[in-house]
């Protein structure tokens, strides 16, 4: 009889602790968005890498195919071979950028969840 109701309060701390992780993973996860049933590629949308307009996204996709060709090919400040402009600035602008690929609030989840789970303050 006292297994019944050690298992009973086992299940109620369980589900007690389940409600409450569903909760916190409400609060904190929101880099992601799943992608609509419809579309034909399923996966997820990254809501906040912020681009203001599609000149900035232009902008963003060069500074990342240059980056790529100075790691390639050396970085070379003179060259007259390539036509990369203010080099320095589309480094920082792609570090910027990478910057907001970062998911904090999915990491702060991972220690709430893991202090709840383990018990852990």
């Amino acid at each position: 009889m006292k297994n019944k109701k050690k298992k009973k309060q086992s299940k109620k701390k369980y589900g007690k602790k389940l409600q409450e992780l569903n909760k916190i993973a409400e609060e904190h996860f929101r880099l992601l968005t799943p992608t609509p049933q419809y579309v034909y590629r399923q996966g997820n949308y990254l809501n906040y890498a912020f681009i203001l307009n599609y000149e900035e996204l232009g902008y963003t996709f060069e500074s990342i195919l240059n980056v790529c060709i100075m790691a390639l090919d050396g970085y070379d400040g003179y060259s007259e071979r390539r036509d990369i402009k203010e080099a320095h600035r589309q480094f920082a602008d792609v570090l910027e950028f990478a910057k907001t690929l970062i998911p904090h609030e999915e990491f702060e989840f991972l220690d709430k969840s893991r202090r709840l789970l383990l018990g852990n303050d």
